[in-house]
């Protein structure tokens, strides 16, 4: 039985020779086609370097005259030696070398493996060709093996050998595992979520949410607890190296999946919110209840922000992803996801915060006065105060939620002033800015406790006297070089190869650790004789000896002496003298001296040729210190000026050894020394500039994906586009957002690529201006006929005052003195020249050259130029290479620096401007609401105002025309007041004459009858003249009703427009029919004011008459219910009434009929109660209507808009 993936890494291995073999063919067809256009006497690189695709070297005989590539380091003797493909390795990678002979030639192409340094930080590390291995994760066996997958070329040569199981790569079952766990869970969601329908369905929404959240917490404490899927597939997503807080958030994809959890936890709490209608039920809470649930809500948010800060401060410090935008603008797609992850955060705090909002401005109905900022002081007074005595860090949040329930409390004091839409759409912005603006404390908090710690621990290297464990490796090291069998024969006889020793011991030995340290080798035979030249002025051991043996120096470990420099701070050297047997008799001795590298701000060495172990952080770059004695300077390093910029009465505040002080737009931390001097570190400030920085970047991160989130929303549910209806300042404030968002947007990339373009431009002047500084001192020096001892000494010296590395190359394009020798030792570079500047400095003669060079993974310019003496300038001494390792450093700065204060201005300004157009559109509609009020109020029959408007735009031609159509109504009234008047009277004389003949009949019946009784003589006429008067005076009685009502209604006056409570106005109507033994009613009304524009007394009659008609309404095998509610529509900015009985309905034949005058369902009824209601509450600006449905009731509705207070 084959074991699990075995048959996987077969095929892998299988395509992997089919990728070399086809990267063999390739590079075999180019140099056969590079051989054919060689000639015999001449090489072109200008013309063979658009040839080349892969590393080519070219040799005529043993001679190297063409390379393609200067980061290859090739074997410089392969002349000869291959005939086919071959692998070649060496400590700076393996390589297919490719060979071809011609004639005069011999192409050598090499196919890169791998490529290996001698040191691992960021920019340096291990990897293999992307081209042939892909993304695999594998090792590479350069001999064969049994049990490996190997590798051959066409010609059954063996190339290497691949092992799979050194590497992490995912087999094909663990990539199924995780497919079907992948799935499972999709199917898992997807049944909670048909599970909760079938509850929600059936109107069961509390049951139906708590099932989904049930299903999904077990589902997710289940992922936790089981650890998948990173037990079963290491997927990056889900390893805790890139992230790791807790047990709940071991990793990003965790932390995303509890994120995507509280997310819709929120959705479902506002989905509740809403089904359940808890605004109408707080609206029914006792009063009592009302300023506790207030209190609730102030600190519920408070709470909900310290949550979301310690979120924040938790990303930023359990994660090595830099995600301050001040110091890296670099995206990966694990920062894109936590940015993600943040934004969903953010949904989830607006979800929360919106309705505890909402459930305030619902409760703030029922107060008036300054009770709510009262209370609103009081809560935030104690929790600004607790946060500045026991977590100052939280003060910035804590005022931050002060001014979001001060806006809230103020926009609920005058909700009539925004609309209910965008009501929404600003608060989720002011959410977002909330959200950005915590997200930016905390970065900063997390940014001051990260620099303190790295002060600290930057003073205590400076400050203590040795290296407890470099003391402790150097013993070690010493008995493995002492112990080293190659070592120990390379002293032996008479010639000793002093530089293989060197280079043994400096790249076998002093490594990783050591980088820190410069190294000095020095070899003495068994009499004490130096055995090689160094740099040092003991000639013999025995002088070394007498000159460090000393009791100032020694240490506690035998031969390790310890050399303090008294004009350096923590200047430490180490002496370790090494002896190592020849022969059974002699003992030759190596001496080890150690000299500590100076901690420098600004430092010429390059960033990439330091260890990750020893790399030092950002702040490394903006650091300066200083040692004080008492209050006097003792020792400064760095760019600051202590002497005079520094207070040096800061030294004896307390302050500055706690958290320390800042002065000037710089920030300064002391730390005391056991010998009672105080080293001060100076960073500059990190302030406002950068807070500022990354809450734009997070507010823009935020709007955007909102945008987002809502066009995903709108294509998902397009019919809502439909229903969205937004007034017309919505419309102005929309069309003033968006307008004034895209120039915004396009003027800020705009200049920030040509400011980008200019600011390149400068920075390659600069860098070529430096290097002809460079070519012309240089030339100088060739004047002089220096040995190259002095040379390098003085191309050492121009280096160091350019601060600059500088490469020194012979006319053939060899390296001959460079002044960072480790660049070329750790095998970033080899020791040829770029074959690009070679080709355009030696054969097209250009006075100059820039190239962008890549060493790793850092990207970096590089000016290249020739070297003429001044005595002979036609003659090419050799080239001058200036590599700028800092360039891209330099250029991500400025480019940092360019963007954010971008981005600053363009969200400080779209903020402003988003404020701006709200004051604009009210200020825009004022006149519409205005012109609205009036329009509402213009009527036939009542008095018509004009209206006063000075402006002379196209409101006031509105206005005008207005004006002009009140003259005209005027002029028409009188003429249409007498037609309608005429009208109306002779309607009325018919529905007089109408209503009085109905019981004139009767009546006439009724004596015709008695006349004939009387006349035939009867013997119950007494009883008939009493049943026959009893009917005359009922319809006597029917007559003067009638009589009455027509007198009431046409001497009724006008309706009177005033400010009014309609909830107390109907609630006095209910409490006057509220007879339980007559009627049941159930009422709906809130207990604070609701204001409108009306006529008191006529809302009163007509609450009468609707709750009498009612009641009269039902059938007497019934007992009458009715339903009372009057509801606050804040979206129609209206109220509405509604007064339901559970009666006969009215019949759709006669529905048309109800609100005519004089026409009544009632036998007794006069017809003119609902035609009265219905012109007052149309007068008020509102309407009335009705919904039945025959045999089980009717509903009458009254709509009023709710007035301006």
């Amino acid at each position: 039985m084959s074991k699990p993936g075995y048959a996987d890494n077969t095929a892998r291995a299988e395509q992997i020779a089919q990728r070399t073999q086809h990267c063999i063919d390739k590079a075999s067809a180019e140099a056969k086609r590079i051989g054919r256009q060689l000639k015999e006497h001449t090489v072109s690189f200008s013309d063979l370097l658009q040839q080349t695709h892969y590393p080519t070297f070219i040799y005529k005989g043993k001679r190297l005259i063409f390379w393609s590539n200067h980061t290859i380091i090739p074997e410089l003797d392969l002349a000869g030696s291959y005939h086919q493909p071959a692998v070649v390795s060496n400590k700076y990678g393996a390589f297919i070398v490719v060979p071809h002979q011609t004639p005069y030639y011999s192409i050598y192409v090499y196919i890169p493996l791998q490529v290996n340094y001698s040191i691992t930080n960021n920019y340096l590390t291990p990897k293999l060709y992307q081209q042939i291995f892909e993304q695999a994760d594998l090792r590479l066996v350069l001999e064969p093996r049994a049990g490996l997958p190997q590798v051959y070329s066409r010609q059954n040569h063996f190339l290497f050998a691949i092992d799979f199981k050194a590497g992490k790569n995912q087999s094909g079952t663990e990539m199924l595992q995780f497919g079907l766990l992948t799935l499972g869970t999709v199917l898992f969601v997807l049944f909670s979520v048909v599970l909760s329908r079938h509850f929600l369905r059936r109107r069961q929404y509390n049951k139906g949410v708590a099932v989904l959240l049930s299903l999904l917490i077990c589902f997710r404490v289940a992922l936790l607890l089981l650890n998948l899927p990173f037990s079963i597939a290491e997927t990056a997503l889900f390893d805790p190296k890139l992230y790791a807080a807790s047990f709940w958030s071991p990793s990003i994809g965790d932390l995303a999946l509890n994120m995507l959890l509280l997310a819709t936890t929120a959705g479902c709490g506002l989905y509740l919110f809403r089904k359940n209608n808890v605004l109408a039920h707080l609206k029914q809470l006792p009063a009592a209840n009302n300023r506790w649930l207030q209190l609730g809500c102030f600190v519920s948010f408070y709470l909900l922000l310290v949550v979301l800060y310690r979120f924040y401060f938790g990303v930023y410090h359990n994660s090595p992803l830099v995600l301050d935008v001040s110091q890296s603008l670099t995206f990966t797609k694990y920062k894109v996801i936590i940015y993600g992850v943040m934004l969903l955060h953010t949904i989830a705090l607006g979800m929360f915060t919106y309705m505890l909002a909402t459930v305030l401005w619902v409760l703030l109905q029922r107060e008036a006065g300054q009770w709510p900022y009262q209370l609103l002081g009081l809560v935030a007074g104690i929790m600004i105060l607790f946060a500045a005595i026991y977590a100052s860090p939280l003060l910035p949040v804590m005022l931050l939620g002060s001014l979001f329930w001060f806006l809230i409390v103020l926009s609920a004091q005058h909700r009539h002033t925004i609309n209910s839409p965008y009501r929404t759409y600003l608060f989720f912005f002011l959410v977002m800015i909330i959200s950005a603006l915590t997200g930016a404390f905390a970065l900063y908090n997390h940014y001051q406790s990260e620099l303190k710690m790295y002060k600290q621990d930057f003073a205590y290297k400076l400050l203590k006297d040795n290296d407890v464990l470099g003391e402790y490796l150097i013993e070690h090291v010493a008995d493995s070089i002492a112990a080293d069998a190659l070592i120990q024969m390379k002293m032996m006889g008479p010639y000793v190869d002093a530089d293989f020793i060197k280079r043994k011991i400096t790249r076998q030995y002093l490594r990783n650790y050591f980088d820190k340290y410069e190294t000095s080798v020095l070899l003495f035979d068994s009499r004490g004789r130096t055995l090689e030249s160094a740099d040092t002025t003991a000639a013999t051991l025995q002088e070394l000896r007498r000159k460090y043996d000393n009791p100032q120096t020694r240490t506690e470990r035998h031969n390790l002496f310890l050399i303090k420099d008294p004009t350096r701070l923590n200047a430490r050297i180490y002496l370790k003298l090494i002896e190592v047997p020849i022969n059974n008799v002699q003992k030759g001795t190596i001496v080890l001296q150690l000299t500590l590298k100076k901690l420098l701000p600004n430092s010429v060495v390059p960033e990439l040729l330091v260890d990750h172990q020893d790399n030092e952080p950002y702040w490394m770059d903006m650091l300066s210190y200083a040692i004080y004695d008492g209050t006097k300077l003792r020792y400064s390093e760095g760019e600051y000026d202590y002497a005079t910029n520094f207070n040096r009465k800061l030294v004896t505040k307390p302050e500055l050894f706690q958290q320390g002080t800042s002065e000037g737009g710089y920030h300064h931390l002391g730390v005391r020394g056991e010998n009672g001097q105080t080293l001060i570190i100076t960073t500059e400030k990190y302030g406002g500039r950068e807070v500022l920085s990354n809450f734009s970047f997070l507010f823009l991160v935020f709007v955007a994906g909102l945008i987002g989130c809502g066009f995903l929303y709108l294509l998902l549910q397009h019919r809502r586009i439909q229903e969205f209806s937004p007034n017309f300042s919505t419309k102005i404030q929309i069309f003033l957002n968006f307008g004034i968002l895209l120039p915004l947007l396009l003027v800020s990339i705009t200049t920030a690529g040509l400011v980008t373009a200019s600011y390149k431009k400068d920075l390659m002047n600069t860098y070529e201006q430096r290097g002809e500084a460079i070519q012309e001192n240089l030339g100088k020096l060739l004047d002089g006929k220096l040995e190259k001892d002095e040379l390098k000494e003085k191309v050492e010296e121009v280096a160091s005052i350019s601060e600059a590395d500088i490469n020194l190359y012979d006319p053939n394009g060899r390296l001959q003195i460079t002044s960072q020798p480790l660049i070329f030792e750790a095998g970033l570079l080899s020791k040829l020249i770029n074959p690009e500047a070679f080709a355009a400095l030696s054969e097209r003669q250009a006075l100059r050259v820039l190239l962008e060079e890549q060493a790793g993974n850092l990207r970096f310019n590089a000016v290249y130029l020739p070297l003429r003496s001044e005595r002979n300038p036609g003659e090419l001494e050799g080239f001058i290479g200036i590599p700028f390792f800092d360039s891209e450093k330099q250029l991500d700065l400025k480019l940092i620096e360019l963007i954010t204060t971008t981005m600053n201005i363009f969200t400080v300004m779209f903020i402003f401007f988003m404020a701006l157009t709200f004051f604009a559109s009210r200020a825009l509609t004022v006149p519409l609401r205005m012109l609205a009020g009036k329009l509402k109020r213009t009527s036939l029959t009542g008095k018509n105002e004009m209206l006063a408007y000075e402006g002379a735009d196209e409101i006031g031609m509105l206005v005008n025309e207005y004006n002009r159509m009140l003259l005209t109504l005027e002029q028409n009234k009188v003429d249409l007041a007498m037609q309608e008047k005429e009208a109306a009277w002779r309607e009325m004389a018919r529905q007089v004459a109408h209503e009085i003949k109905n019981p004139l009949t009767p009546m006439k019946l009724s004596l015709q009858y008695l006349q004939k009784a009387i006349a035939e003589k009867k013997p119950n006429t007494e009883q008939l003249i009493s049943k026959i008067a009893h009917t005359l005076i009922t319809q006597i009685n029917i007559l003067s009703d009638i009589a009455t009502s027509f007198s009431s209604f046409t001497s009724m006056p006008e309706p009177k427009s005033e400010l009014m409570d309609v909830a107390a106005a109907l609630q006095k109507a209910v409490d006057l029919h509220n007879d339980p033994a007559t009627a049941v009613l159930t009422t709906t009304i809130p207990d604070e004011a609701v204001i409108v524009m009306a006529d008191e007394s006529l809302l009163v009659r007509t609450f009468n008459n609707l709750l009498l008609n009612a009641i009269q309404a039902v059938p007497a095998s019934r007992k009458p219910h009715l339903k009372v509610t009057l509801q606050v529509e804040e979206a129609k900015n209206a109220v509405l009434i509604s007064i339901s009985d559970n009666g006969s309905g009215i019949p759709a034949e006669i529905r048309g009929k109800v609100f005519i005058p004089n026409f009544s369902t009632k036998y007794t009824g006069s017809g003119i109660g609902l035609a009265v209601a219905k012109r007052g509450i149309e007068n008020a600006g509102g309407r009335i209507w009705f919904e039945s449905a025959e045999g089980k009731g009717t509903t009458f509705y009254i709509s009023l808009p709710l007035a301006v207070v």
